[in-house]
């Protein structure tokens, strides 16, 4: 029986948080990835309630474990995610009513909504969240996620399962891969 604050109820909560626009879906996004990835270590009595969790163990864990297949800087930012996605749900189940996230405005998002940049909008936040109208709509036990690849480019990959095995990982890292224009 689920008290609410199961590793899959934040996962659902974070697939809410995107639909209803409490934060921006590709955050939610890259929370739930990294949620998923970490929690997937725990057994099935750990996920019972996330407040639980000893995070700092799990994402010790999780970097012995996976340590070849991420950089430090990867391994550091899936523990940061992962620490945001349980702070975020907490406070959420505590008080849905009162829940927001406060989301960097930057100056690329003002200038295309005709506010004028200045020296102090950056750093700066909004409540405000921001969707991206072309990120396709995520069919039912799948998710998008979202890959800064370099500065001023977003990758998006639509439909990944949620169970999506190392074999499957690996074939898309193969086509990805292809897809390289070598000099």
């Amino acid at each position: 029986m689920s008290n609410g604050y199961s590793t899959s109820d934040l996962v659902d909560f974070l697939n809410h948080a995107a639909e209803k626009g409490l934060m921006p879906a590709a955050t939610a996004q890259a929370l739930a990835v990294a949620s998923r990835n970490m929690f997937g270590m725990l057994d099935p009595a750990e996920q019972e309630d996330v407040r639980q969790i000893d995070l700092d163990s799990l994402v010790r864990r999780f970097s012995n474990k996976r340590a070849t297949e991420f950089s430090p800087g990867s391994l550091r930012e899936y523990g940061s995610r992962v620490r945001r996605a349980v702070e975020h749900f907490v406070r959420w189940r505590d008080d849905p009513a009162r829940f927001s996230v406060k989301t960097r405005a930057t100056r690329a998002a003002q200038n295309r909504e005709g506010k004028a940049p200045s020296t102090r909008t950056r750093g700066s936040y909004s409540a405000e969240p921001k969707m991206s109208p072309t990120v396709p709509a995520t069919r039912a036990g799948a998710y998008d996620t979202s890959v800064l690849l370099r500065p001023g480019w977003v990758v998006t990959i639509a439909n990944l399962p949620e169970d999506l095995s190392p074999a499957e990982a690996d074939r898309l890292a193969t086509w990805i891969k292809m897809s390289a224009v070598v000099p």
